[in-house]
């Protein structure tokens, strides 16, 4: 199987925040608990900076690092994964080919791959992920890889 794939910076965003969900939940609650301790101090003891500074650093931690770690990976990605890729899928390995640069990864590597109502994520690794956009396949191409990737990998019990 073999087709291009055109640069979408939403899917990109989509799949930072797919690779970042699990720390990112954790720095959540414990902002969570950071605005309550200072909610907790502010109403103990109004006059206490500390207080105020924690809730508005818990609420910081909550809402807005999510954002803020997205955009900041974002601006870090290479210029060449900006011009979309051909993806090649054959029994062996996936081949990720960019203009300037190009990856094989054998799919004796492979951890697991998440489906997606839009993609698959191809992990091979906790943090290193091929997204296989099912709008770039036919829906017999998508069964196919579905089942591909079955056999390869079967799915926890």
């Amino acid at each position: 199987m073999s087709f291009e794939v055109p640069y979408d910076a939403q899917q990109l965003r989509r799949t930072i925040r797919f690779l970042v969900r699990n720390q990112l939940m954790l720095i959540r609650i414990l902002g969570g608990v950071l605005a309550l301790l200072g909610l907790l101090l502010v109403v103990l003891d109004p006059s206490e900076p500390f207080g105020y500074t924690a809730v508005v650093g818990g609420l910081v931690l909550v809402f807005a690092i999510g954002p803020i770690l997205v955009a900041v990976v974002m601006r870090m990605q290479a210029a060449a994964i900006k011009q979309g890729f051909r993806l090649v899928l054959n029994d062996e390995w996936m081949q990720i080919s960019y203009p300037l640069c190009e990856s094989r990864l054998w799919w004796a590597g492979l951890g697991r791959a998440v489906e997606t109502p839009e993609v698959w994520y191809v992990m091979f690794g906790k943090a290193q992920a091929v997204v296989v956009p099912k709008g770039v396949m036919t829906p017999q191409q998508q069964a196919e890889f579905a089942d591909f990737i079955a056999r390869l990998r079967p799915a926890p019990a």
